[in-house]
């Protein structure tokens, strides 16, 4: 009952229950006793009025019934609505607490009424419907499910209508089932269940005929049943007034086909399954829904494990967890195919998974069981349902990547205007035949995909297809040039472009940077798409926007797709656009450190520029050339290489680009020339700023860092690292951001501020870590192994540096290798171990011998004379000293200097 209506409704009563004689709902047992203790209830408004009791009239007018149906409520010949009684209790002034105890009386009287029903039954055996369907054996999981459930249907009574929702094969049916056998003790007047046949090969079922069967059920006698579907309805409604009914609906197909089945009793409970999301019974019913995922992983297997067999799954339970994702998670297939394994006990499960893959799920799995059972049946007959259109848009879906398609670039690929499309896609929503993954982006589980992939093939032909794919790359290739020059111009993309939009959709470069980031999947399939088709221009566009993306990222798609890409330009003989595949892809391998690869590569893409007699490319191949050479150490190689570049550049452009500033500097810092470096990396930091480019600019302040730290200006190098830090992170540059973290804890350890010198350094290597970085592995381990080393923690640091070795070498990564066994020379003088630390020491020495790191020269001709300085060698540790002293000032390494100064002060004085 409302509140409010009760606080009005109390104003003119008396003390009910105290009255000697007055009503009482504790009475009431019967129709008779109801019907003795309402009149009581009407006497007693009445009192001070002159009445005897409330008339007729004035209650009909305080409830609003008409007189002559409150008259057959309270004479007894129709047992009240229960939300008309309690506006009855309430006019007639019964003090609130005593409103559940009236409410009590009510259910005692439906429920007599009830019994002498069943009692009139010539059988004798009272009416209690058990319709529910036998349970689904080897129920896994969905718990979450259940218990969304248990609070939709036994939860608050304000909703007792739960719509379970979700695509073909999900197991709507198999959880509505099981939910309803675990409620139904809950439900003690009886379970019913209707299947509607909403999307069934037979027709729909008619609700008059459910409601009539529904009725058969409960005790209605044929000759009592209207013939009508709203008399029926109303009937049956009447039928279940006063009684806890549970009702499941099963594969219903439109909100007017539930309707009449929905009873009109607060205490029954409805529970409907249905493959679209029936948003006008939520509307107007407020029903509230739930829609069906696929099982989580470890679910899938379990279920696959019950119905296989354990031994079958625990003798290879990674080709079980295989299966279930072979499967999609999709309960319906993979009930089926763990049958087939069942049934199959000398085949490898290996072998079966791989079956599934080669063949396709679809095919293997609808062969071993009848059409009824079959997942291609179940999704033909929700693609049946829909009109041609939503059909062939669905079809379409097969062609694309799955990971998920843009609406624009949707209705491109459909030639569809956008208002055309935006209904076509709500009905493939409701039917749950799309997924969308975000606002506006759509995707398609794995299963319907392949479906709707084999009726494209088989509807569409191929000239079709071909063009609908065509219009999809190319709106992603023009998009995603906008994003990429948006973030990081550069003119070879813009001249290399085979598509460009009339607008770009992005405002702003975190505009650009977002949308990257979600449709990077979606990209790389697309770019191995047009290439596959021979699309060679597109694929190359897109594999140039992608280029920095993958660097940023290190994806394992870098270099499929590159060879990809690289292989549809040889194909179509264009050589520009092998030129700037053959870069994309030797840059990859230098990711990978497979700089055998990345030279390969890189040469005959260099070869080709020079046919074609196109600088411009060859300076774009030059670049990463260099830093392909300065990665294994050949410094005066990369210096050449850098220079050349650059030579190009101020030829062609006049300007002096950001890159190549800032790789030369590298070189000079390597090469040990600190302040040629400096001004070289401060001048690419005036350029990135002059022309507004902001991945320039960070590039330039995350250098710049470096050759400020070696000449000793540790604050201001921290500033340059914690600048260049802040670029990465706000344009989401993961890779570079690892490197910057790296070097700026090699700052912090020269600072004394080990402590943060950790923190960074470890950051730093989990990130290299998770993206595949050696070198930045190499130098995070290094900079942890030189604080414990100082710190006094020498096992500990003896293994971090040991880390650091290996990684170098694995990367071929000279500067990393002299660094570390520099370190390690420290680590085994501090074991008395001098001959392993004087050993250490030579080869660090002779790695920069080979490649010109003056720096790592120094510093390992420092640790040798320590160790000839323990062992008593003054002469040697004093020339020793005193080289490295001497190469450390040429440098302008101050550092270096003062740590030679330092080792120099040990020594006593020359004899005169």
């Amino acid at each position: 009952m409302d509140q409010a209506e009760g606080q009005t409704g109390q104003k003119g009563a008396g003390q009910m229950g105290r009255d000697v004689g007055g009503p009482d709902p504790a009475r009431v047992a019967d129709v008779a006793s109801f019907v003795h203790e309402v009149d009581l209830m009407r006497r007693l408004a009445a009192r001070g009025t002159g009445k005897a009791r409330v008339s007729l009239t004035d209650l009909a007018s305080l409830v609003d019934v008409p007189r002559s149906t409150v008259h057959a409520y309270v004479s007894g010949k129709i047992h009240p609505p229960s939300d008309v009684f309690d506006r009855i209790v309430i006019a007639l002034g019964v003090p609130r607490a005593e409103w559940g105890s009236w409410n009590d009386a009510w259910f005692r009287v439906a429920a007599h009424l009830h019994s002498e029903k069943q009692a009139a039954d010539p059988t004798g055996v009272p009416l209690i419907p058990r319709q529910l369907p036998l349970d689904v054996g080897g129920f896994v999981g969905r718990e979450q499910d259940l218990a969304a459930l248990d609070r939709l249907l036994t939860g608050s009574p304000e909703s007792r209508v739960a719509l379970l929702t979700g695509m073909p094969g999900v197991g709507k049916t198999t959880v509505a089932i099981r939910w309803a056998h675990r409620a139904a003790p809950l439900f003690p007047d009886g379970q019913l269940f209707g299947n509607l046949r909403g999307f069934a090969d037979a027709c729909p079922a008619d609700p008059a005929d459910v409601l009539t069967g529904f009725l058969r059920a409960l005790g209605t006698r044929k000759r009592d049943m209207p013939t009508e579907v709203d008399q029926l309805a109303a009937c049956f409604r009447s039928a279940v007034a006063g009684r806890r009914v549970l009702i499941v609906l099963d594969d219903a197909g439109s909100a007017e086909q539930v309707r009449p089945l929905l009873p009109g009793a607060p205490d029954c409970a409805v529970l409907i399954t249905s493959r679209t999301r029936l948003v006008g019974l939520i509307a107007r019913e407020g029903a509230e829904s739930r829609e069906l995922r696929p099982l989580e992983a470890d679910d899938a297997v379990a279920l696959v494990r019950r119905t296989a067999g354990p031994d079958r799954v625990d003798a290879d339970q990674a080709a079980a967890v295989e299966l279930a994702e072979v499967c999609g998670r999709l309960p319906l297939a993979l009930r089926i195919a763990a049958a087939i394994v069942r049934v199959r006990p000398a085949t490898p499960l290996s072998t079966i998974v791989g079956e599934l893959r080669s063949a396709g799920p679809l095919v293997i799995l609808d062969a071993a069981v009848g059409r009824e059972t079959a997942v291609q049946t179940a999704i033909s007959l929700s693609y049946r349902a829909l009109k041609p259109e939503a059909q062939r848009v669905f079809r379409l879906f097969g062609l694309f990547p799955d990971d998920g398609i843009a609406f624009p670039a949707l209705a491109r690929a459909a030639e569809l205007e956008p208002e055309s499309l935006v209904p076509v896609m709500h009905t493939l929503l409701d039917m749950h035949l799309v997924i969308e993954r975000t606002p506006a982006r759509y995707g398609q589980h794995a299963l319907l995909h392949a479906w709707a992939r084999a009726r494209c093939l088989e509807d569409e032909d191929e000239i079709q297809r071909s063009r609908a794919l065509q219009r999809l790359i190319a709106h992603y290739a023009g998009t995603a040039t906008e994003a990429a020059q948006l973030r990081d111009p550069r003119s070879y993309r813009d001249e290399y472009a085979s598509v460009r939009l009339d607008e770009s959709p992005f405002s702003t470069a975190e505009e650009a940077l977002a949308w990257l980031d979600l449709e990077f999947t979606t990209l790389t399939t697309l770019t191995r798409q047009a290439a596959e088709a021979g699309h060679d221009a597109l694929a190359t566009q897109l594999c140039l926007t992608l280029h920095h993306e993958f660097e940023r990222r290190r994806s394992a798609e870098w270099i499929p797709v590159s060879e990809a890409s690289l292989a549809a330009a040889r194909a179509a003989g264009s050589e520009a656009e092998q030129v700037l595949c053959l870069r994309v892809l030797g840059n990859a391998y230098w990711s990978r450190t497979d700089h055998v690869q990345a030279f390969r590569y890189l040469d005959e893409a260099v070869k080709l520029a020079d046919e074609l007699n196109a600088p411009h490319l060859l300076k774009l191949v030059l670049s990463e050339l260099g830093r392909t050479s300065l990665s294994i150490g050949r410094l005066r190689d990369a210096a050449g290489h850098y220079r050349q570049a650059l030579d190009l550049e101020l030829r062609d452009d006049g300007v002096a680009s950001v890159t190549h500033l800032v790789m030369l500097g590298d070189v000079l810092w390597e090469l040990g020339d600190l302040r040629d470096a400096y001004a070289l990396h401060t001048q690419a930091i005036d350029t990135a700023t002059r022309q507004g480019y902001a991945a320039g600019l960070q590039l330039a302040e995350s250098h710049a860092g470096r050759s400020s730290q070696a000449l000793g200006e540790l604050e201001r190098a921290v500033q340059h690292y914690q600048t260049g830090l802040d670029l990465c992170r706000s344009t989401g540059d993961h890779a570079d951001e690892a490197s910057v973290l790296a070097n700026l804890a090699g700052a912090l350890r020269d600072l004394g501020e080990d402590d943060n010198a950790l923190r960074a350094a470890r950051d730093a290597l989990a990130k290299a870590v998770r993206l595949g970085m050696l070198r930045t592995q190499a130098s995070a381990h290094h900079v942890i192994g030189t604080v414990m080393l100082e710190a006094g923690q020498f096992d500990a640091a003896r293994a971090e540096l040991e880390s650091a070795l290996a990684l170098s070498t694995e990367a071929t990564h000279p500067r990393g290798c002299g660094d570390a066994l520099v370190a390690l020379s420290a680590i085994h003088r501090h074991r008395k171990a001098l001959d392993d630390a004087y050993a250490a020491a030579a080869r660090a020495r002779a790695i920069s011998e080979e490649t010109g790191h003056r720096l790592i020269l120094a510093d390992s001709l420092l640790a040798a004379a320590v160790v000839d300085f323990e062992r008593g060698d003054i002469a040697a540790a004093r020339d020793g000293a005193g080289q490295a002293r001497a190469i450390h000032q040429q440098a302008a390494c101050r550092l270096g200097a003062e740590r030679a100064d330092a080792v120099l002060g040990l020594l006593p004085p020359r004899r005169r």
